[in-house]
């Protein structure tokens, strides 16, 4: 009886420690399927390629364009639809 105890209380031990670790393991932050597909993309404005992931973006219509330089950028935010491809 005291063997059948000492087996399931060493089950319990070794479930939780295994639960413990496998949650560090989900929790890990994720790389942004954006830079990982793409490593270089085109500025709308003046077609210039530049990275992925640059601090110099905007979004529209739910997408993220890059740009080279903060001058594409605003003449990008002042009107979009002149820079995107129908």
């Amino acid at each position: 009886m005291k063997k059948l105890n000492f087996i399931i209380i060493l089950i319990g031990l070794i479930t939780i420690v295994i639960k413990s670790n496998a949650n560090n393991i989900i929790d890990q932050p994720k790389t942004s399927l954006i830079d990982s597909a793409k490593k270089v993309v085109t500025d709308p404005v003046c077609k210039m390629k530049v990275k992925a992931g640059t601090s110099k973006n905007a979004v529209y219509n739910k997408i993220t364009y890059g740009f080279c330089s903060e001058s594409c950028k605003q003449k990008f935010v002042a009107e979009p639809s002149k820079y995107i491809k129908k």
